[in-house]
């Protein structure tokens, strides 16, 4: 943002190459692209550096900073807070290129440094991007000196400590010394006493010709008792073959026993199927029932009231044994048929049922 773009001619053959205004208080917010030509043709920047340089308004102090060259243009981003520390009209600004010794500079252009209302500006003073590189150079210098002090101290407490190690490996050393001395004496001690081991030795060896003869006849009592130990393994195969048709015949048995209880639950699921049935056929007949009565014998030769009565009490004692084979409740002509396993109480024609509730006058069965 805020860019400006000027021609300037190393030849200063121009009058003025125009006029870059530039606010206090901005911030890295101006840059200044120069197009460089040597007597109208392009000039060959290539290996020079590049540098702003303004005389401030005040005619004391000057702004210096390093410029980038790509082909013939030079550009830079100034520091406002630097370059516009004194506010006011310079026409004392250039480009300047070195290489080798050799430095050009361009034909002059006009710099308006506007005044900001806001904020105060730093004392008037020379800037040098080149001043300020070799201070920077030189903080970071002593920086690293005080990395190498700081790396020198702990080599230091190293090496104290590498010192104290030796002196404890040198005693360590005379403690060896002494240990070993020790030792001599008692590998001359155990020589002493190894002279006595033999005497002692060659007792037992005798000693030992005697045990000798004694495990012989050991070794005969052995396999007589080996042999009876075979006969007794013999016995015991047996048994375990005995044993292992004793187990053949009961995993047969099992299955057996398996298969007879796979058939007790199929009759088990046949039953209840069949009950389901009962059930529902029982519903059915009296829903018969229901629709062919009306006080007396139908036009259409239905039941009349006397085997209606006693097809409800038929069908009263069917519900009655469904309900309690099936533990689940029946309706039949707003009559309720109960579990036995269901009731809790009965007390003066009132009935406690279990898994039954009553609310704002209905009764929910569940």
């Amino acid at each position: 943002m805020n860019t400006h773009t000027l021609e300037l001619d190393l030849s200063k053959d121009g009058l003025g190459a125009g006029l870059v205004r530039v606010g206090q208080g901005d911030k890295h917010g101006t840059t200044i692209k120069a197009l460089i030509y040597d007597g109208g043709a392009e000039a060959a920047l290539t290996g020079f550096t590049a540098y702003l340089e303004v005389l401030l308004p005040n005619k004391r102090n000057y702004y210096r900073a390093a410029a980038a060259i790509s082909g013939n243009a030079a550009t830079v981003t100034v520091d406002e807070n630097k370059l516009c520390s004194v506010a006011g009209y310079t026409d004392e600004a250039y480009f300047a290129f070195e290489k080798d010794g050799v430095r050009y500079s361009t034909e002059r252009f006009a710099i308006e440094i506007l005044r900001c209302v806001t904020e105060g500006q730093k004392p008037a003073q020379s800037w040098d991007d080149a001043i300020d590189n070799l201070i920077s150079r030189g903080n970071a210098a002593v920086s690293a000196a005080n990395t190498a002090a700081g790396a020198a101290n702990t080599a230091a407490d190293a090496a104290n400590k590498a010192a104290a190690r030796v002196e404890t490996a040198v005693s360590n050393a005379s403690s060896a010394a002494s240990a070993a001395t020790s030792a001599a004496q008692a590998a001359n001690s155990a020589a002493t006493a190894a002279n006595t081991a033999t005497g002692a030795a060659n007792s037992a060896a005798q000693a030992a010709t005697s045990a000798a003869s004694a495990a012989n006849d050991a070794a005969g009592a052995a396999n007589t008792a080996a042999n009876r130990a075979n006969q007794a393994a013999d016995r015991v195969d047996k048994a375990i073959a005995d044993a292992e048709a004793a187990t053949k015949g009961a995993n047969q048995a099992a299955e057996k026993a398996n298969g007879s209880a796979d058939k007790a639950d199929k009759a088990a699921a046949d039953a209840h199927t069949a009950a389901d049935d009962a059930r529902e056929a029982t519903k059915r007949a009296l829903s018969v029932i229901g629709s062919g009565t009306g006080g007396g014998a139908s036009s259409g030769g239905g039941a009349d009231s006397a085997e209606v009565e006693k097809l409800k009490e038929d069908a009263a004692t069917l519900a009655t044994a469904l309900v309690d084979l099936t533990d689940d409740y029946i309706v039949i002509d707003n009559t309720v048929f109960t579990p036995a396993s269901r009731v809790v109480s009965t007390d003066g024609g009132t009935i406690e049922l279990d898994r039954a509730s009553y609310e704002n006058g209905i009764i929910t069965l569940e």
